[in-house]
């Protein structure tokens, strides 16, 4: 019974009334009726195998202008079908497959021989949410002149389209809490002689240009050389991720936000020239050896592809198994729901000569709760123990915010 499935709602009316006819035809041997009948079906099974043959020479591409945009971005694509005189005339229904998140699935129609040239058609999407999505495939319905049947295909390539975070555009933080910025701690980290040299385990990946052979020839296994990058201070980026630790939902909820405000503060950081770490509740993500020319687009990837997790505590986020920070390394941190336990690791990973930011956020306003006092005691109680702390809750933007985690930094100074 495939052949039942492709036939469209008129098809099957036309099935069914052709052969009440002949039935009805046969029964009172009305020969004319009972043609009349047979024709009708007839002219179905003519529409089956008109739409089954293949549609030869028939190709596509899918343009995009970018690879990917930021969330809430308006972006367009736009499509080229290229057909040969093999392919014969048709009737053609396309339909492009997109994310729901996007919008609505274009649709459109060509009639008779689709030109080598091509025929091109454009639609606009929506990257409402946040990840990495893919557009496709380019689906194919075949259809008879009558619209009584139906033969559907689909190619089988798709585009791929990433939905970045939204950053703003941020001022410098002061890192230090001595009142020297991150600018002036690179600065003297640079400082470093020639036979300053630190190494480390060869990892897969390094450069060979990098080998210490000495170190090599002496430890007896592969070394590699870290010179003054490794005494430069780092600022540690720490980003909230856990599942229990926000609210709200999709573009709207604390978790989206956080991860905006992830976004802004690295690139903001990054533009003053610092050695920046991304790490999250699941542990580092992108470090600080990563080359600096890329270490922006580094970023962005890693806060792009970055989910919540059932990870209960920070401790993987703050710190790593076996880390020997470097003087003047500093943390920034954008933080949701804090527990007892919360406060404890954030404490304790409070780097001895730099500085601790962290923006707290109040999820519950996200949900539509009333501000948590809970969440305030907690914020109030880090910022007593040294960090340069900022409450905001559900109305308060990341520009916002990093102004008054600058003022804080400021007071402390």
């Amino acid at each position: 019974m495939q052949w039942w499935h492709r036939l469209t709602p008129r098809g099957r009316i036309v099935v069914l009334a052709g052969t009440l006819v002949a039935a009805f035809g046969a029964a009172f041997a009305l020969r004319d009726i009972f043609w009349l009948g047979a024709f009708a079906i007839a002219v179905v099974l003519g529409a089956l195998v008109l739409v089954s043959w293949p549609v030869r020479g028939l190709r596509h591409e899918r343009l995009l202008p970018v690879t990917s945009v930021p969330v809430g971005t308006e972006f367009r694509v736009q499509l080229r079908v290229i057909g040969s005189r093999a392919s014969g005339p048709r009737l053609l229904h396309f339909e492009d497959v997109v994310p729901q998140s996007m919008g609505m699935r274009p649709r459109f129609a060509l009639s008779g021989v689709v030109s080598a040239v091509g025929e091109e058609v454009a639609y606009r999407l929506v990257g409402s949410e946040r990840g990495r999505f893919r557009i496709g495939p380019l689906l194919v319905r075949s259809l008879d002149p009558f619209g009584l049947s139906h033969n559907d295909m689909a190619f089988a390539s798709t585009t791929e389209v990433a939905v970045t975070p939204q950053v703003h555009e941020l001022g410098r933080l002061r890192a230090g809490a001595s009142g020297a910025s991150a600018e002036t701690h690179s600065a003297r980290a640079g400082l470093v002689g020639q036979d300053d040299v630190l190494v480390r385990e060869y990892r897969r990946g390094d450069d060979v240009r990098r080998v210490h052979w000495r170190s090599t020839a002496r430890v007896g296994e592969l070394m590699v050389r870290r010179e003054e990058q490794s005494w430069q201070p780092t600022t540690r980026l720490v980003l909230d991720n856990r599942r229990s630790a926000h609210a709200g939902t999709g573009s709207q909820g604390s978790f989206e936000w956080a991860v905006s405000a992830a976004a802004s503060a690295g690139m903001a950081l990054l533009a003053t020239g610092i050695t920046l770490e991304l790490a999250d509740a699941d542990g580092p993500s992108v470090g600080p050896d990563a080359d600096s020319s890329v270490r922006a687009q580094q970023l962005i990837d890693a806060l792009t592809d970055v989910k919540a997790t059932r990870v209960d505590d920070l401790a993987a986020a703050v710190t790593s198994p076996g880390e020997d920070r470097p003087q003047g390394s500093s943390i920034v941190a954008i933080l949701g729901r804090l527990t007892g336990d919360d406060l404890a690791i954030l404490v304790d990973a409070m780097p001895g000569s730099g500085s601790a930011h962290a923006i707290v956020v109040d999820v519950d306003t996200f949900g539509g709760l009333p501000p948590n006092r809970t969440q305030r005691l907690r914020a109030d109680e880090l910022a007593e123990r040294g960090w340069m702390v900022v409450l905001v809750d559900a109305k308060t933007t990341v520009p916002d915010a990093w102004q008054g985690l600058q003022r804080a930094a400021e007071v402390l100074g």
